[in-house]
């Protein structure tokens, strides 16, 4: 049986991204990270920059200098993400995919005032797609994975980043449309009239998966000061949600 979704004051649609496990990630050797493919000669001054930056991003990571990774955001997104959050999901990613081995292309495209880049990575138990969006200024402002995940624990792990104060990785759930709208600091508001309406967060208590004709629904029970309910978050066929909903008040 579909849920009804119901309009809420508390949050309106949000959209994202697939799931990590954790891990431990071992640093390679520079010559790994040199076999990324050249640019090429022909594309604009531009993309060819933003090429260097996110080659320099991944170096980063794949050395385990998330500080300096972390530099390559752009500073309304960097405020909200630290080094630690950095590498807690990069070793998830390594977790899940093996460790790396070499870079197979990076395809960057300007859309507008913004530049979309493609990653595509060997690891050594899959090559997953990356896609990394860059403001005007060739700062990162969103960094996403192409591969299926587990919805209940996407779930579960979006919900604890805005617990816990951790927008910007909360936003890395969200699908592109919606990042183009909702920066970390606007999940950050959204968050606090919650609170505002029933009382301080205590916990997330359980989750469970609702399967639809159209989409896939997790149910992520809440606990807090005044009210305890469900969350209701939609993924769509590729692991993204593509909604989420609170109940207005206890019934």
């Amino acid at each position: 049986m579909k849920p009804k979704m119901r309009t809420s004051p508390y949050i309106s649609v949000w959209l994202a991204i697939p799931i990590f496990l954790t891990g431990a990630i071992i640093p390679i050797q520079d010559s790994a990270i040199a076999q990324i493919t050249k640019p090429d000669d022909s594309i604009s001054p531009q993309l060819s920059k933003s090429q260097d930056v996110i080659q320099q991003f991944f170096t980063a990571l794949v050395e385990g200098k998330y500080e300096n990774a972390r530099q390559y955001y752009s500073p309304s997104v960097k405020e909200y993400i630290s080094a630690e959050d950095l590498g807690q999901r990069w070793q998830k990613i390594t977790s899940l995919v093996g460790n790396f081995v070499k870079f197979k292309q990076i395809q960057p495209v300007k859309v507008f005032d913004t530049y979309t880049v493609l990653v595509t990575a060997n690891f050594e138990r899959s090559t997953p797609d990356f896609v990394i969006t860059l403001d005007r200024n060739q700062q990162i402002t969103a960094f996403d994975f192409l591969w299926l995940g587990n919805i209940q624990t996407n779930a579960e792990e979006f919900v604890d980043a805005v617990s816990t104060g951790k927008y910007a990785l909360a936003r890395s759930y969200l699908a592109p449309k919606l990042k183009e709208t909702l920066l970390p600091e606007m999940i950050q508001q959204r968050w606090q009239k919650i609170l505002a309406s029933l009382g301080s967060f205590k916990r997330r208590s359980s989750s469970k998966v609702v399967n639809s004709s159209s989409s896939e629904v997790v149910l992520v029970n809440l606990e807090f000061e005044k009210y305890t309910g469900n969350f209701t978050i939609v993924f769509n066929p590729l692991g993204q949600i593509v909604g989420v909903e609170f109940p207005q008040k206890q019934p």
